[in-house]
Order: C-alpha cells, then structure tokens, then sequence
C-alpha cells in the first residue's frame, strides 16, 4: 500500500514542472520543420536516378559527403550554442537564422534542369547540399538542446517529446506522396510530349517546402523562453599555440594521419574506380596522400588552438557516461536499419511489385500511390504511437518500454516478406484508370491500390512502434544524461549533446545513403532495365529491405538491456543538482553582500 503511494507521489508532475499547452505547441512546430527536409530530401534525392539519369552509386555518394560535413559541423554549433551569450539567450538566435537560411537553400538545391550535363547537375546539386546542412545544423541542434531544458521532470521530457513527434509525421503523411506528386501530368507535364515531369514537379515543391521549414522553424526562436539564458559567462580560454601544438602527443598525430589518409583514398577510389584508367591510379594515389598530409595538418593545426581544444575535449567528455553511448549506438542501429530498408522499399514497389505493369511510367505512377498510402498510414499510427508512449513509458519505465515497442517492429518487418504480393496481369483494370486524369481517376486508382495491397499496409502499425518509441524515449532519456552531466561537471551542455547524439543519426545517414547506393548496385540492379530487372535482383532488394532492420532490431535489444537507468536515480540526481544550484546562489548573494559591505566601508573612510 505505502509502495504504491509512493509511485503514484512520483508519476505526479509539480506545477512549475508542467510545460503549458502552447510551448509544446511552438516546440512541435519546430519538430514539424526539423522532418519536414528529412522526409522530403529523402525522397526526392531518387530524382537525380528516375528524373536526371545519374548512376546510383554516384548519388549514394552525393548524399555521402553532406552528410559528413553536417556531423562534422554538429558539435561546433553545440559547442558554440552552449557557450554563446546573447540578450536573446544561447539558443534562439541560432534557430531564427537557421530556419531562414535551410529553408531558402532547400529551395534553391532542387532547381535542377534536363538540358543540364548530369556532371553539371551532380556538381549543383552536391555543393547546395552541402551548404543546407551547414544552415540547416545551425538551427536543428540549438532546437533540439532547447527541448532539453524546457522541463527538468521525468516523465515530463518524455511528454515533451510526444508531442515533437506527433508534429513531426505531418511531412511523413504527406512526402511518401512525392512520386504520386512529381509524376502526376495535370500538375507537372512537358510542353513538348505532354508527358508527366517529375524534375519540373521537383523544383517547385522544394519551394514549398523551403517555405515550411522557415515559417514552422522560426516559431520556437520568437515564443519559447530559455531557461538557462542568464547563465555566466564561460571563462574565455586563452594560450600559446605553440605551447598547444607541443602538447600533442605523437601517437595522436600519427592516429590522425593514418585515419584522414584513410578516408581520403576510400573516397578518391570509390569515385574513380569506373571512370578513369588503370595507368592513372598511381597520380591519383600520390594526391590522395598529399591530400591526406593536408587534412592531417589542418586538424593538428586546429587542435594546437585551445578554443577547439577545449570543444574536443567537452565532446570527449560526453562518452565517459556509458549511457549515452548506449544511447547512440542504439539509435545508430535502429534508425539506420529502418532507413535502409526505407532505401530498398521504394525499388522493390517500382520493380517486383508493379513488375507487371505495361510501361515504366504506369509502374512508376502506381508504385507512387503505394507509396503513398503506405508512408499516409505508417504516419498515422506512429502518431496514436507516439500519443501512447509516454502512458506506457510510466507504466514500464523507458527502459522496458522498449522490450514491447522494438518486438513489435520486428513482427512488422517480417511481415513485409508476404506484403509484397505481384497481383496485376497485364491487363488490369489499375492501368487503364491510372491512364486517366483528374481527381476521380487518381482517386479511384489508390482504393484499387490499397484493397489490392492490404497485406503491406498491415505491417504499418507494427513496424512504426519502433521508430515511434526510439525518438520519442531516447531524446527523453538524452535530457535525463545532461542532468547527470551536471552532477559531474558542473555545466549545461545540452548543445554538445544534442550535436554528438545527432552526429551519431547524422553518420548513419551518410552510411546509410553510402551502403543503399552501393547495395542497390550489387543486387546488380540495372536502370535502363526498368521493369524488367533480373529475378535475382529482386529477390536480394527484398532480402535486405526485410533482413537488415530485423538484425539491427535484434541488435538493439541486447545492448538496451545493459541499460541501468530509473526514475528513482533521475530524480536523486535532480535532487542533488536543485542542492547544489540553491548553495551556489547562496553562495553569489554572500559574495555579493561581502562586496557592498566592502565598497560601504571604503566610501565611509
């Protein structure tokens, strides 16, 4: 009995804990323009294969590089967003200006042209991506640490969340859409054939999009208060460089050599391997480890300068708490695995599903409306999902929470071997309605679709409790990390926390986009086969769309066991922390006192 009331004293959230309606409200906005480039991009990056004609490989590794420059550039906003002090507070000016410039860049990347080289294209397309991410870093990681401290309650953070999340499938129910959208020939058609345009259907749903992420992104920086805007101001870090440079340990630099030069020729071969000639590998292999020299002197160079010293060393210490490594390397698994079977899904619908559509573009048309109905109703329960988690997250703690949510993805991963179902003859009646145009007509081909598919679009509700709890509990329990970091340093530093659990998702992605173009390219998938791909090739799409999120999944599970968090040990922290912060302002009011009386007794002498 007295157990139970204690339990119920704790899933009690105190009045100054509560975050009101409408901060959550402002707080999901900005969620909802955080996703809105990442469902987006994720989709309509397939234009550079479908619409333009680049290899896969090529575009695997246009989204490669990006991906790398934004986590490289993760935990300098971190750092730089912790650290800042502004009468606007640390994080806010960042999200303003952030939001504005991504959701302009965004615009601008997919203004691609047909009468472009695809060289020309690659190059346009490659280098404005680069530059969104930078801009886009610049607002996500600041909003993501401003999540961090808007509560410092358990359960509270994990409501917080909810609420990002279920903002955050408003893109996801409308961009598994794209292909129905850039293909459709009433809304984008060439003049000249009167045939559907998806580049043209590109260009100017980036606008729109573009739109979305500065009105939605700049909500948070104008309406949400920060809760640790008045903090002192960080010690300014001064040194001799040379003294710094000094300092470094050979070990390290050799490290550091063998790791850029590394990279550096994996990159170059990767790149060249198919367009350049044997005889041309030695030059090549003398300009990478030229270009490995250089790299290598320009870390070294910034480690020797105590300002990025002190950033290193501030990230270094965010993986001495075991935790949180846990943290990342389970959202590594688990997202990464979900979005390379996203990878796969897309040419699996295309190729095996509609395999027997009478033309390409019928295939393309109706494999766009499969999409979309299956990503409209994936996004719909994860938002019931999402709604759930926190009442189960107090029932079972995080922790176990997952022990119910990740099994059940698995269960719709596997599911999707027997959704996929080939059903149309070549003469169905699906082709001759996706023929025509109008409302009625596309319409009437998705109910023909979804009654047809009913199979896949049963994996959804399984397969989202996964992803749905993984966003929804960890960034909750990243919160309950920072507050432990408190404990031990002494700082907030939900900026670098937020930037180095980011670069852990951002790496993925890169990896990801990396693995899935390669991949695709070793099923021996052949674009200018269309529909009429080898029986192997689908076979392995479909293993590794099924196979690869199941193994993650697994994965995850065993190490999430290693977990030793609690409510109990949060809120000994919090208490310990609520000590220390009320003998600290005791301490500053003392000082204070001790300097009046000072300054009154030297203007009385």
């Amino acid at each position: 009995m007295e157990q139970s009331a204690v339990k119920a004293k704790r899933n009690v959230i105190s009045p100054e804990d509560r975050i009101p309606v409408l901060q959550k409200f402002v707080y999901g906005m900005g969620a909802l323009a955080n996703d809105s480039q990442a469902a987006w991009l994720g989709q309509m990056v397939a234009i550079l294969i479908l619409g333009l004609g680049i290899k896969p490989y090529l575009v695997g590794l246009i989204g490669f590089v990006p991906r790398i420059f934004d986590a490289v550039l993760d935990p300098i906003i971190g750092y730089t967003s912790d650290n800042a002090r502004t009468k606007y507070g640390r994080r806010r000016p960042f999200i303003f200006w952030g939001a504005i410039t991504a959701g302009i860049l965004y615009a601008l990347m997919f203004q691609l042209y047909r009468g472009h080289s695809n060289t020309f294209n690659g190059w346009y397309f490659l280098i404005l991506q680069i530059i969104f991410f930078g801009a886009f870093t610049c607002y996500s990681i600041p909003w993501i640490a401003l999540g961090y401290e808007m509560t410092p309650d358990y359960h509270e953070r994990t409501s917080l969340q909810s609420w990002a999340r279920a903002f955050a499938q408003v893109p996801w129910l409308i961009a598994p859409w794209c292909w129905a959208i850039l293909y459709n020939k009433s809304w984008f058609s060439d003049p000249k054939t009167g045939a559907a345009d998806p580049v043209l259907g590109a260009r100017v749903v980036a606008i729109i999009i573009g739109a979305v992420i500065v009105f939605a992104g700049v909500l948070p920086a104008i309406f949400i208060k920060e809760h640790f805007a008045n903090l002192p101001k960080p010690k300014k870090i001064t040194g001799e460089f040379i003294k710094h440079l000094k300092a470094n340990k050979p070990k390290f630099i050799a490290k550091s050599f063998a790791v850029f030069c590394t990279i550096s020729f994996g990159f170059s071969f990767y790149v060249n391997w198919a367009q350049y000639p044997w005889y041309s590998l030695p030059v090549r292999i003398v300009a990478v480890v030229l270009g490995g020299i250089l790299l290598t002197g320009i870390f070294i160079f910034l480690y020797a300068i105590p300002v990025i010293k002190k950033m290193f060393d501030n990230i270094a210490l965010t993986f001495k708490i075991k935790t949180f490594v846990k943290i990342c390397a389970v959202t590594f698994l688990i997202f990464n695995g979900f979005m390379l079977s996203s990878t796969f899904i897309l040419w699996v619908i295309f190729f095996y599903v509609f395999k027997n559509a009478p033309s390409n573009e019928l295939a393309y048309s109706a494999g766009g409306k499969l999409l979309g109905i299956f990503g409209t109703f994936s996004a719909i329960c994860t938002v019931f999902v999402v709604s759930i988690i926190p009442w189960l997250s107090r029932k079972l703690g995080k922790k176990n929470a997952f022990f119910v949510t990740i099994p059940l993805s698995i269960i719709g991963f596997s599911m999707k071997w027997i959704g996929y179902n080939q059903i149309h003859p070549a003469k169905s009646q699906l082709w001759a309605v996706l023929s025509g145009t109008g409302f009625g007509s596309f319409i009437k081909a998705c109910l023909i679709i979804a009654r047809e598919h009913y199979l896949l679009l049963a994996c959804a509700p399984f397969i989202v409790f996964g992803l749905g709890s993984l966003f929804t509990i960890i960034l909750s329990m990243v919160a309950d990390v920072c507050d432990v970091d408190e404990l031990e340093t002494g700082q907030r530093r939900e900026g670098v926390f937020s930037a180095v659990y980011w670069w852990m998702v951002k790496l993925g992605l890169a990896v990801s986009g990396l693995l899935g173009g390669a991949m695709l390219s070793w099923t021996g998938f052949r674009q200018e086969l269309g529909i009429a791909q080898a029986a192997s090739t689908l076979l392995w799409m479909r293993i590794l769309d099924v196979g690869i999120p199941i193994v993650t999944s697994i994965i995850a599970i065993f190490i999430i066991m290693t977990f030793k968090t609690s409510e109990a040990k949060a809120r000994e922290v919090r208490v310990k922390i609520e000590r220390r912060r009320e003998e600290r302002r005791r301490e500053q009011i003392r000082v204070e006192e001790d300097r009046r009386r000072r300054e009154r007794r030297q203007g009385n002498e």
